[in-house]
């Protein structure tokens, strides 16, 4: 078990936003190890700025319209990019990818406090090489 796991206090229910300065992919990947998906979704860890700064300032995220789009690829279903359709155009998105994807498409919940999403493998819209460009 990682430490950032040990370290995760899930009695409250505050979300964890993705504080990217100190961001580690592999560290949060390790938080969906022990789940299992639908076999035709992915699992999309939503990108969620943090409430407050370093510092300590609290932001105010409340009027982000955007808010909610764009999340990394935790996981993929093992069904997933399977059939007639890929055959063209397969994998064009992987574990760990940041992708953007139309916001009613799925079914949003919390897992370990951590905002996740889950929609049809299909249904992502485009690879974003940093969540921050998506407004």
């Amino acid at each position: 078990m990682s430490n950032y796991y040990m370290q995760l206090d899930l009695s409250d229910n505050d979300e964890i936003g993705i504080d990217l300065d100190s961001f580690n992919m592999t560290e949060e990947l390790k938080m969906f190890e022990d789940c299992t998906i639908k076999p035709t979704d992915i699992l999309i860890r939503l990108y969620i700025q943090p409430k407050k700064t370093k510092g300590g300032i609290i932001l105010d995220n409340t009027k982000d319209i955007f808010h909610e789009i764009v999340g990394y690829v935790a996981k993929i279903g093992k069904c997933g990019f399977s059939g007639e359709r890929y055959k063209d155009w397969g994998h064009w998105y992987k574990v760990g990818d940041w992708v953007a994807f139309p916001r009613h498409a799925g079914i949003r919940f919390t897992y370990k406090k951590l905002p996740v999403f889950s929609i049809v493998d299909d249904a992502p819209m485009m690879v974003v090489p940093d969540p921050r460009y998506v407004k």
